[in-house]
């Protein structure tokens, strides 16, 4: 079972060498299926953990366009996703590595 934190980790390591990430990045590097990697993306961007790396319109900043797919865009973690990661370290620091 692959962790919310496994992907933010994927993630911030490629956006930290600019390069950006997409389900087929996911399907690569973790133990996921096309739609559960598809799956993953979708809701680290609704959470605001990530963003799409293309200009997009106000509303649709954090969700897909009517018709538009998941597997069409490339994202970045944004600061609150390297927030989360650090709550991460942070929690493991304390309670120990789950």
């Amino acid at each position: 079972m692959v962790t919310r934190r496994e992907i933010l980790e994927l993630i911030a390591g490629r956006s930290e060498d600019s390069r950006r990430t997409s389900y087929r990045s996911l399907v690569r590097w973790l133990p996921l299926s096309l739609e559960a990697a598809c799956g993953h993306l979708e809701r680290l961007w609704r959470e605001r953990l990530i963003e799409a790396t293309t200009p997009r319109l106000p509303r649709f900043r954090f969700r897909l366009e009517p018709g538009e797919r998941i597997a069409d865009l490339r994202f970045w973690l944004t600061a609150r996703g390297a927030e989360r990661l650090d709550w991460y370290i942070t929690r493991d620091e304390v309670e120990g590595p789950t």
